[in-house]
């Protein structure tokens, strides 16, 4: 919070100093909007949700084995020596450890592939932002709100600063050349 404020103020000091010298040209946009507009975001989507659906099978079909293996200890725990009982035990809780590691691994590798599958987006949300700041002479091109959903742009003195449709427009254009 403190590191946000303090960008936010030595911004805002940069603008000040600059705006004294000459006009200095901001823009703003929401980058959430834009990249739930874009037209390949139902196709990443689809591709993540069939990923995930089959790690969720895959920690089933573990979860269901371990559960068999419990059911099947305690069923013939009464036919075992105690050394088998203790092997066995050893054997489960090893079992429940590596479903455990691979319950942990699972966000980890849902969390990579979302990354990847959203690296082109992001990329080429840059390229039109960039596009469309040099089309509009600004300076600067502010995001509107963080990613957990704050606002960064809290009063704008004009909604033709706001280039968030414009970027949009520049990336369907492009995507109907694709």
């Amino acid at each position: 919070m403190f590191r946000k404020l303090a960008s936010l103020f030595f911004l805002l000091l940069f603008v000040i100093s600059t705006s004294a010298f000459g006009q200095l040209n901001i823009g703003y946009l929401n980058t959430q909007e834009v990249i739930s507009q874009m037209p390949e975001r139902s196709q990443i989507e689809e591709e993540l949700n069939s990923f995930v659906q089959q790690k969720r099978e895959e920690l089933q079909q573990k979860t269901t084995e371990f559960q068999d293996a419990v059911a099947e200890f305690q069923q013939n725990q009464g036919n075992m020596s105690d050394s088998e009982i203790q092997k066995r035990e050893k054997q489960l809780a090893q079992m429940e450890s590596e479903m455990t590691q691979f319950r942990q691994g699972l966000q980890q590798q849902i969390q990579q592939r979302r990354a990847t599958l959203l690296e082109p987006l992001y990329n080429k949300m840059d390229e039109a932002i960039s596009t469309v700041a040099e089309r509009n002479n600004l300076d600067f091109v502010i995001n509107e709100a963080t990613g957990n959903g704050e606002n960064v742009i809290y009063y704008a003195a004009s909604e033709k600063m706001n280039i968030t449709q414009q970027v949009l427009q520049y990336i369907n254009e492009t995507s109907d050349q694709n």
